[in-house]
């Protein structure tokens, strides 16, 4: 919630309170990074705003990398739009240039460690006798969509989502074509198998979760994985020379 510069209403703890209440009976539970109207980190005037955004960049924190990934991705719902425009025009004002901050925010996409080499060969064995499972978030998903959001920062693109950046991107000669195309039919297939997994757990009583059983993949499921992680990888390569985060 981002409010005018210097309104105040007495009673806005209570009333970010009720709201994520609602959110609550309405199925879509507690952010457990806090992500809420709740949390006065995401509910300040637009000045205080400015200033904290200010501080994820220049700051060295780790969540303040994270925290400018879920903003770059915020959306008006309701209100007065300009000041979502102009809390991301000062972020994209304060990014141009910063080569460093840029590097440490891609680099986010290496935090999550890849499976063993003898995983790779098993993913194409069905049946296979030791049960494995594997986060599809931190796999597949998030190294694309926020690798997507460093590039959109540095060539300060507006545009939100990830397959409407990467066109951007590729429209600005700024990223190659195949690759984009590439990564948006790759996690639209990771984006489905996520969803029928969720269908899955939710039908045998598992906790909906991001962990896939990887003996619950058919063999089309399996080659359509192995080829979609490939990609996701040759991504993270191009990343790790862009941003040369190998030095």
């Amino acid at each position: 919630m981002l409010l005018r510069e210097g309104y105040h209403h007495p009673d806005l703890p209570a009333i970010a309170e009720q709201f994520n209440q609602t959110l609550l009976k309405f199925g879509y539970p507690p952010s457990p990074e806090q992500i809420m109207l709740t949390n006065p980190l995401w509910r300040q005037d637009l000045a205080e705003f400015r200033q904290t955004i200010t501080r994820w960049i220049y700051g060295g924190e780790p969540i303040g990398k994270m925290n400018l990934s879920i903003f770059m991705d915020a959306r008006a719902v309701a209100g007065d739009a300009s000041l979502l425009e102009r809390a991301r025009a000062h972020l994209l004002g304060l990014a141009s240039g910063e080569d460093i901050f840029l590097s440490r925010m891609a680099s986010a996409v290496e935090q999550f460690q890849e499976p063993p080499q003898s995983w790779w060969s098993r993913i194409s064995l069905l049946g296979h006798k030791d049960a494995e499972t594997f986060d599809l978030k931190k796999l597949g998903t998030f190294p694309i969509v926020h690798g997507v959001r460093a590039l959109t920062l540095q060539y300060r693109i507006a545009a939100l989502g990830t397959t409407d950046r990467l066109r951007q991107l590729v429209k600005l000669h700024r990223f190659p074509a195949n690759l984009a195309r590439d990564l948006s039919e790759t996690l639209h297939m990771l984006m489905a198998l996520k969803l029928r997994n969720n269908l899955r757990q939710r039908a045998i009583g598992q906790v909906i979760g991001n962990e896939v059983d990887l003996d619950s993949l058919g063999a089309l499921d399996r080659d359509q994985l192995r080829e979609a992680l490939s990609i996701v990888r040759q991504f993270k390569q191009y990343l790790r020379m862009h941003f040369r985060l190998t030095d």
